[in-house]
């Protein structure tokens, strides 16, 4: 796990790894990879190969001794499921028990996070004969588009194990799952058991409404749903602390090209659309002081933006701000006319659209029917509806929506690839997932700012080779062409409104000025850090 603030890792399963010069020949070739790059990158020094060195010792929770192929499969698994680690490398392999090498066909910084963060390894026994299938499918240069490949994809999507072996401090406790909860007890086969200071941890389930409730009955020490402002003032009031880590992201309005091309597929509508909403609105109505405005919609967080940009490249960037008449102007170059207060889309039908958001999230729901009454009031007919959490990513990787709440930026890692990986493929070319094309926004656009653009090779140039200084310039143009494409449209940008209960069974949180509170809570989360440190303490006496 990863240190935000210092950039500096916690090393867990894996001990030591690096880029280096390999001698492999990758199983798959580049064209099976999932969207095969087509930009030419010779590896710095000859670095081609990402190499891992692993624990020694660690054995998962059965006795079954942890090793190298319990990360080989995992990533072969990964392989089928088209995730974005397969943008970069061609070939996992395992060299002995502790050493894993995989060749990059691409060579990327962020290799480091897909593996070491993203890819938690799964065991062998459970998952082995699947990464089986896709070394033999991929390896014989096939794709996920073909035959072979879709059908691995849809055995593999319905395969639901039983509880896997653990490696880590606790494991769950089968039987002591409910609707309601379960029980996480100390695994102390695990290699870092001494670092775990609580024999058990109960996880509740439930979103915001069922959360809020057992957390003002003191029955939770640390939650992170997202409480609404009136319920976040309960804890104050009962003295529970509010801890605000930046989470890096928030929610954004996206829309539905497949449907509504004509409408939205114009860059200037969606321009004029940005900047009739009023940002700063939406994010206090939905989270007071956790919902802070965006200003440079870059595609990825305002906290980092000068680690990677000018100052002068940030001055260039357009804040959209709000600005009805600028909307007004925009919209009608776009083709857009009003009759009366109501605005028509260039097709001439009218601009009335149903917004989705998940109806647990109470932050995105609130912001949700504050930008529809935005919109209603301006001229565009938005009417909100609430579809649960579980469902409404479904149905817009599915294409069945009109206008939907989901994320912008990533919580996952503070590198700008990840944010765009969000940006333009998380509901968009990974809906095949779903068996769909989400927003269907198309990745060959025209830019004033970088001409003609393939927006795949834009996101993999954001985090090509192993020099971060030389990324700079291409997350630079990213950012600027996500500015100015706008493919969903940032409404806020969301820290932790996070309640911390103690003196019942934790003894204490970290400071609010502590530098673990920079970590984004929902990647590399506060809790489960300070128990692998062994600093999450229990009250005592």
């Amino acid at each position: 796990m990863y240190f935000w603030a210092s950039d500096e890792w916690l090393p867990l399963l894996a001990t030591e790894w690096g880029f280096i010069q390999g001698s492999a020949t990758p199983a798959a070739s580049p064209e099976a990879s999932p969207a095969a790059s087509p930009v030419a990158s010779p590896a710095a020094g000859g670095l081609d190969t990402f190499e891992i060195k692993l624990r020694e010792g660690v054995i998962w929770s059965d006795d079954t001794p942890f090793s190298s192929q319990d990360v080989v499969d995992t990533l072969w698994c990964l392989r089928i499921m088209s995730d974005s680690v397969w943008r970069y490398i061609d070939d996992a392999v395992a060299v002995d028990d502790l050493t894993v090498q995989c060749h990059m066909s691409v060579p990327s910084t962020v290799v480091e996070r897909y593996i070491i963060r993203q890819s938690p390894p799964r065991p062998s026994a459970t998952y082995g004969e699947w990464a089986q299938q896709a070394r033999d499918i991929f390896g014989a240069g096939l794709t996920i588009e073909d035959p072979e490949g879709a059908q691995l994809l849809e055995q593999f999507s319905a395969f639901h194990p039983e509880l896997p072996p653990a490696s880590g401090p606790y494991q769950i406790d089968p039987n002591s799952i409910t609707n309601a909860q379960m029980t996480l007890v100390k695994n102390d086969k695990a290699w870092n058991a001494n670092n775990a200071l609580f024999d058990t941890i109960i996880n509740f389930n439930g979103e915001t409404d069922t959360i809020s409730a057992v957390v003002l009955n003191g029955d939770v020490d640390y939650a992170t749903h997202a409480f609404a402002p009136a319920t976040e003032q309960e804890f104050l009031t009962t003295g529970l602390r509010v801890l605000r880590p930046p989470i890096y992201s928030g929610p954004a309005l996206i829309m539905n090209f497949a449907t509504f091309g004509e409408a939205f597929g114009n860059k200037i509508a969606r321009q004029g659309i940005a900047t009739a909403i009023d940002g700063d609105q939406v994010g206090f109505f939905a989270a007071a002081e956790s919902g802070v405005p965006v200003v440079y919609n870059a595609g990825f967080s305002d906290n980092i933006l000068a680690d990677w940009l000018s100052q002068e490249d940030i001055d260039s960037l357009n804040q959209y701000q709000t600005d009805p008449d600028a909307a007004t102007a925009l919209l009608e170059e776009a083709g857009w006319t009003k009759d009366g207060d109501a605005w028509v889309t260039p097709t001439g039908d009218p601009a009335s659209f149903e917004l989705t958001f998940p109806a647990e999230f109470a932050d995105w729901s609130a912001a949700g029917v504050a930008l529809a009454e935005q919109l209603t009031a301006f001229g565009i007919a938005v009417e909100p509806r609430a579809v649960t959490f579980t469902q409404q990513p479904v149905d817009v990787d599915q294409g069945n929506f009109e206008l939907a709440v989901r994320g912008w930026g990533s919580s996952a890692n503070p590198h700008p690839h990840f944010s765009y990986t969000t940006a333009f493929f998380v509901h968009n070319t990974l809906a095949v997932n779903n068996s769909g094309e989400g927003i269907a926004f198309p990745l060959e656009q025209e830019t004033e700012v970088a001409g003609t653009v393939d927006i795949n090779e834009v996101v993999v140039r954001s985090a090509l080779g192993l020099d971060v200084e030389a990324q700079k310039a291409e997350v630079t143009t990213a950012a600027k062409v996500f500015n100015e494409l706008l493919p969903k449209i940032p409404l806020f940008e969301k820290y932790g409104n996070n309640a911390a209960l103690e003196g019942v069974r934790v003894a204490a949180w970290p400071a609010d000025d502590d530098p673990i509170l920079l970590n984004s809570p929902y990647a590399d989360g506060i809790p489960t850090m300070l128990i692998y440190q062994g600093l999450l303490e229990p009250l005592q006496g």
